[in-house]
């Protein structure tokens, strides 16, 4: 993956609570990862991720709203939230005191940037 888009899922884990920022292509292989503190095994969440936008997707087909833009899943002990990327899709990790408004804006802001320098 390109210096730009690394360094963009750097700023993205600096918002307060982000512990990972990954991009996974819709194959669910790990494209690239940011992972501050290392303790998180960016393939076991690649797998998942595409677990949740696959059912997701389903899911918006099935009553007739579309494809998967944005989703949150919330945990007892933290967030993952996913937003799609045409081809890929953008998984941020957060803990569970994590402001979802913040990951949700990054998200939205990023996206678009990290599409143009996959």
């Amino acid at each position: 993956m390109s210096e730009i888009a690394r360094r963009i899922l750097g700023e993205i884990t600096r918002v307060e609570g982000v512990r990972a920022a990954i991009v996974v292509s819709r194959d669910g292989l790990v494209l690239d990862a940011v992972i501050p503190r290392r303790d998180i095994n960016p393939e076991d969440i690649a797998v998942a991720v595409m677990q949740i936008v696959n059912a997701t997707d389903r899911l918006g087909k099935d009553f007739g709203l579309g494809n998967t833009d944005i989703t949150s899943v919330e945990y007892t002990n933290g967030i993952i939230m996913v937003g799609t990327m045409g081809d890929n899709v953008l998984a941020v990790v957060a803990e569970r005191g994590a402001m979802l408004g913040m990951i949700r804006n990054e998200i939205k802001k990023q996206r678009e940037r990290l599409r143009a320098a996959i």
